[in-house]
């Protein structure tokens, strides 16, 4: 499968929490949509030289531009009617390994690209699983600080209750006593 530029244009990713800022991976694909688009062009370009050295007979080397110093060559003038026609020079096939070669680039760009994108689906899911990790940590301190202040409070309760045990204990025994006072014949309490 061919990868164009349209493609990269389109292309989605899933989101993911604590992922890579997508504004910065779509301009990164931007500016691969540029490059590629200016292979393209200059692809384009380079064929149509060709294709007119081709057409005029001039070989012109790599790059379409004569070496420094040296003019193309015109085709020498053409003698007096020759009795066969001279059939055109065929022109010359499109350069198809540097199509290629774009090609194998955009694929190679694309492999990369997926895996940053597979580097930062694990990295977004070790970094989850940390969050987990240490937010149950948190849960089982917060539990076990819980079960201590619970034993604190009903050891506190339990002193409370004694010493209200104890209280009530000394109250009615001092009620009786005085119970006791009062029940009792005494100078103070008799009629006289």
């Amino acid at each position: 499968m061919s990868i164009t530029v349209k493609m990269i244009e389109d292309k989605e990713f899933k989101r993911v929490i604590r992922g890579y800022d997508p504004v910065e991976v779509d301009e990164f694909l931007d500016a691969i949509c540029d490059e590629m688009q200016a292979m393209q062009d200059e692809i384009g370009s380079l064929q149509s030289k060709l294709r007119a050295a081709a057409s005029a007979g001039a070989t012109v080397p790599f790059g379409g531009v004569p070496a420094p110093g040296h003019a193309v060559p015109r085709p020498a003038p053409a003698p007096a009617p020759a009795p066969e026609p001279v059939p055109a020079p065929a022109p010359a096939p499109a350069p198809a390994p540097v199509q290629k070669d774009s090609s194998e680039a955009a694929k190679k760009l694309l492999a990369s690209a997926q895996q940053v994108y597979d580097q930062m689906v694990a990295d977004a899911r070790k970094e989850a699983d940390e969050i987990v990790a240490g937010a149950r940590a948190k849960a089982g301190n917060a539990v076990a600080d819980l079960k201590a202040e619970k034993e604190r409070i009903e050891s506190e309760i339990g002193i409370l209750k004694s010493a209200a045990k104890d209280y009530r204990s000394r109250f009615l025994r001092l009620v009786e006593d005085q119970t006791h006072v009062i029940n009792s014949e005494s100078e103070l309490f008799k009629d006289d």
